[in-house]
């Protein structure tokens, strides 16, 4: 599902999507508040298992930040999720929900793959270092390493040019 190559970049070599898994606890945390919201929110219009107190008060308030806590707790899992990094010979596509950025292949300077552990899993971040000082932080990506080896390429030279002798330095046998 390439959206096409920007103008020099040459074909496509490989594609990197977000993986759903990339979000952790987060979405689930996300799907309990947003699900809790809907039950107090039923619960005030009567839909819902009755409370034994009757309608609480401020319950609307209460379903309200449910709503908005489970939200907000969800754009960080969405955003890793719905990411794409297409890459092509000249260059990288990453692709976001909030935008999309073209990197030229010159642009790269190097990579850097960071794993991160924690209690409730590891999740693997790719940091690009482009020539201008920005670093771009991909997580969440589908085979970071090959992707981070990959761009990497980029940034060596494919062949090193010989060196020039030096006046007065070594010097080849009879000359």
């Amino acid at each position: 599902m390439s959206g096409g190559a920007p103008e020099g970049f040459g074909r496509s070599l490989s594609v990197h999507r977000g993986t759903f898994g990339s979000g952790g606890w987060l979405w689930y945390i996300g799907a309990i508040l947003l699900l809790s919201g809907v039950l107090h929110l039923g619960q005030l219009l009567g839909v819902a298992l009755p409370s034994k107190g009757g309608s609480a008060p401020g319950g609307l308030g209460l379903a309200a930040a449910c709503f908005a806590a489970g939200a907000l707790l969800l754009i960080v899992p969405v955003l890793r999720w719905r990411q794409q990094v297409e890459l092509f010979e000249g260059g990288f596509v990453w692709r976001r929900l909030l935008g999309t950025l073209a990197v030229p292949k010159h642009q790269v300077q190097g990579t850097e793959l960071v794993t991160h552990h924690s209690r409730s899993g590891t999740h693997v971040e790719l940091i690009v270092h482009l020539a201008d000082g920005r670093e771009l932080s991909m997580s969440g990506l589908s085979q970071a390493d090959q992707l981070a080896n990959l761009i990497t390429a980029y940034a060596r030279p494919v062949f090193q040019p010989a060196m020039a002798a030096a006046p007065g330095g070594w010097r080849p046998p009879n000359v």
